[in-house]
Parts: C-alpha cells; structure tokens; sequence
C-alpha cells in the first residue's frame, strides 16, 4: 500500500501590528470595548507605537484590508499547491 494521500494544504499567516479597534486605542486612557458583555481593555502604549514606526520598514502598522489580504492568499485556488509556508503580515518588520 502507498503513502496516505490527504490532499490537505497546511498555511499559516503570521501578523504583525495591526490597527485596529483593539490596538488603536492608548492603553493609559484605560479605553475598554464590550465584547459578549464583557468590558476588555484594550490599547497600546504609545511609545511602543513610536518604536514599531520606526523599526518597521513601512514606517506604520497594518490595516485590516492588508491583513485580510494575506489570508485571501491561501483562500484563492491560485495557492493550492503552496503548502508548509508561513506568510509574514508585518511589514517586513523581523
């Protein structure tokens, strides 16, 4: 008998910074959004974001859209036989 053939893709999408509702926010504010009826803090230190700037080759974080765009990747039959990978959603930020 031959080797077990699963046909299964395996991906992963790494992130980077990503603005968004929960990492917009300046964490000294002590801003807080509800999620299933339970106030989360959420924020980041604004020094951190000045430092991630300016490590960052892009010089930012990400949207959502970029970040949406990595996992589109793997969603289009174009990537079917890309498997075992890691994509980097960060800017090129090591």
């Amino acid at each position: 008998m031959g080797p077990l053939q699963c046909n299964v893709n395996v991906n992963c999408v790494a992130f980077g910074l990503i603005h968004t509702r929960m990492t917009s926010a300046d964490a000294k504010a002590g801003a807080t959004v509800q999620i299933d009826g339970r106030d989360i803090r959420v924020g980041l230190n604004p020094e951190m974001l000045k430092t991630h700037a300016q490590r960052n080759p892009l010089g930012r974080g990400g949207t959502p859209e970029e970040a949406a765009g990595g996992v589109y990747l793997f969603c289009s039959p174009k990537s079917n036989y890309i498997t075992g990978q890691t994509v980097a959603v960060a800017g090129n930020l090591q």
